[in-house]
């Protein structure tokens, strides 16, 4: 039962770097796109 409480505890936590995650990937790719534009 404790380790069950541990991982929800902990989910919001993952939920919290996933996005941040997929928000910086996102970003990362838009920058890039823009980078390379420049030089065309």
């Amino acid at each position: 039962m404790s380790l069950q409480n541990e991982t929800e505890r902990e989910y919001p936590h993952w939920n919290r770097v996933y996005i941040t995650v997929v928000v910086y990937t996102i970003i990362l790719m838009i920058g890039l796109w823009l980078f390379s534009r420049m030089f065309q």
